[in-house]
């Protein structure tokens, strides 16, 4: 019996990851089990159970916090002011936990692309800001990443130019205030697209015009609702 107290004390001296403790120590304990069934364990034996325990008790532990990435994000506004009230967001999906100074995304490893790329997204879209920061997720498991807002000027305007009868009016230079230079002619049937140079949703004062009519302008939300202008005839010169 010493002998068998020797070799599973020296078995012990040699693990060396927490898997191959937990292995040992649930076969140690079974033979130990086996042995002394009804008896009082030696004190080498109570060594070996609680190593047992522990390892039962820290490696699931252990495996988890080596399985998952722990990802802080903070958000800046445009002057580098952190900001609390964005929303944000990650490219896996997953519900960030708000957390002090920004957010946190817990991220399987099982679950990230085999490049370890992830996009994480914010926006304040009262304020019409928006950003996104690329992560590569590998060795470290508690990255940290910052997003800076930028006013959002990606959306596009697009409507109908109409006449006094709602007939397309073909021929129309319609633009937005302030990129006259990027103005647009209405087309057949009187559509028209154009970038917005504002965010979905935000207003932008358009101006339609055409030789024979009285130019029109008027405020309009950039997205996916169109605009209707109507234009209306000049009226005639008397000489």
């Amino acid at each position: 019996m010493d002998k068998i107290m020797t070799k599973l004390l020296e078995a012990v001296s040699g693990v060396s990851s927490p898997f191959s403790l937990t292995a040992f120590a649930i076969a140690a304990l079974v033979i130990a089990l086996m042995l002394y069934k009804g008896k009082k364990l030696p004190v080498g034996l109570w060594v070996v159970a609680i190593c047992a325990v522990v390892a039962l008790v820290l490696v699931p532990v252990l495996v988890q916090s080596r399985g998952v990435y722990r990802l802080r994000v903070t958000v800046v506004d445009p002057r580098e002011v952190p900001v609390e009230d964005a929303q944000v967001w990650s490219s896996l999906g997953g519900e960030p936990k708000k957390i002090s100074g920004g957010w946190q995304f817990d991220v399987p490893a099982g679950s990230v692309p085999p490049d370890g790329k992830l996009v994480v997204y914010a926006a304040i879209r009262s304020a019409f800001l928006t950003g996104q920061q690329s992560v590569a997720l590998r060795d470290d498991y508690n990255p940290t990443t910052t997003i800076k807002l930028s006013a959002d000027s990606s959306a596009r305007v697009l409507g109908i130019v109409v006449d006094s009868d709602g007939k397309g009016l073909v021929g129309v230079s319609v633009s937005v205030a302030g990129h006259s230079a990027e103005a647009v002619v209405t087309t057949d049937g009187g559509s028209f697209d154009l970038p917005a140079h504002a965010a979905d949703g935000q207003q932008v004062y358009l101006h339609a015009e055409k030789v024979g009519f009285r130019g029109e302008s008027l405020w309009h939300p950039a997205g996916s609702t169109p605009a209707r202008i109507e234009l209306t005839a000049a009226a005639k010169s008397r000489r």
